[in-house]
């Protein structure tokens, strides 16, 4: 009952900043086009067969949003003429009232894991992170899909960290083909997510084949379809590659990975089995390896006047990165237990580095230009 109870609060807590933040926040273009466009003028046998104007053909968001606002009875009380930005206080808070949900869910998830399995303090320190990404503001509230995407990534990250650092056990069957099928059903690249999660499971001794069946080949079966029914789309960079990977992955967290790592790699002697950022770290590396690999892509495929690739399409990494740190604190927090002036130290040095990442954020959403 008592986590239960911390779980309402931290999830109100996270929704009613979000609340905030769409009151506030002016629809933009996107949002505009798309709720137009496809959640109100496409048909359900559109959406569902991918037959909508959007790049994007897979279905659920839009499904989610549509389904959502026809309970509401709402549609937009004026026809959009292709302004950049538009003030509509009510439809402001009821066309993001699904991405709220998402990305609160999202972020209570990943706080509660870490202050559950490691105490309070990494709960606050996870919270902190999780606040301090450009990411999270520039698309908490935004009626597309990216939250959507944040969330099921999330999820997706904090059930493999769970199956990886417990030994023995089945890994949890239902909840991986819950998600592996949002994620085959939400963007293109959650079908390469599901097939990599799966793999990563295999590599970390989840074996069973029936799980892999349910859990990752037959989401990706459901996400065959809308995969082959992309359109091919030329792709243009629009801002650096170094600026769309440390939106999604911040320059701290980078920092406290490597040093992680290089204390992995000098560490002699057994190392504990329980380790979250241990169990983690082949997760998040190879994350960001294909994050990498996708961003050398689109430099040797960009043309002009083609779709924007933007830091929005890579915002898988932004929750790996989150809770990749959380839990390289979450392994130091418990490893200098009963030290006092250690464990005061390493508050200092992840504080300095949630300080920087509030700096870096407030900068980049404060003089970001929508486009």
């Amino acid at each position: 009952m008592k986590g239960f109870i911390t779980g309402i609060l931290v999830f109100s807590f996270f929704f009613f900043i979000g609340i905030l933040l769409a009151r506030h926040k002016p629809l933009w273009t996107d949002e505009l086009c798309l709720q137009q466009s496809t959640i109100q003028d496409a048909s359900w046998p559109d959406i569902i067969s991918g037959h909508t104007i959007e790049n994007n053909k897979f279905p659920l968001y839009f499904a989610l949003q549509k389904g959502f606002l026809q309970v509401l009875h709402y549609q937009l009380p004026f026809v959009w003429k292709g302004e950049n930005l538009v003030v509509d206080p009510y439809g402001q808070v009821v066309l993001r009232v699904l991405p709220d949900l998402l990305m609160s869910l999202a972020m209570s998830a990943i706080v509660l894991f870490f202050g559950f399995r490691s105490g309070f303090v990494s709960g606050v320190v996870a919270a902190l992170f999780c606040l301090s990404m450009p990411m999270v503001w520039m698309f908490w509230v935004e009626a597309k899909q990216y939250a959507l995407w944040f969330a099921l990534t999330a999820f997706q990250s904090l059930l493999f960290l769970d199956t990886a650092s417990k030994k023995g056990g089945n890994a949890p069957v239902l909840p991986f083909a819950l998600v592996h099928a949002g994620l085959c059903l939400s963007a293109p690249f959650g079908v390469i997510q599901t097939i990599v999660g799966q793999g990563l499971l295999w590599c970390a001794g989840r074996r069973d084949i029936k799980f892999h069946f349910i859990a990752g080949l037959l989401p990706v079966f459901l996400g065959a379809y809308y995969f082959m029914a992309q359109e091919k789309i030329s792709i243009q960079l629009y801002i650096s590659c170094q600026e769309i990977f440390l939106r999604n992955f911040q320059l701290e967290e980078l920092v406290f990975l490597g040093m992680y790592t290089l204390l992995l790699l000098l560490l002699k002697g057994p190392r504990p089995s329980a380790s979250l950022g241990r169990a983690f770290l082949p997760f998040c590396l190879t994350f960001i390896a294909i994050a990498v690999a996708g961003l050398f892509y689109v430099v040797w495929k960009s043309t002009p006047h083609s779709t924007l690739v933007v830091e929005r399409h890579f915002i898988f990494l932004t929750p790996i990165g989150v809770i990749m740190t959380a839990a390289i604190f979450s392994d130091l927090w418990l490893a200098v237990a009963g030290r006092s002036w250690l464990r005061l130290g390493l508050l200092l040095v992840f504080a300095a580095g949630v300080l920087g990442q509030i700096l870096t954020t407030y900068e980049i959403v404060h003089f970001t230009v929508y486009y």
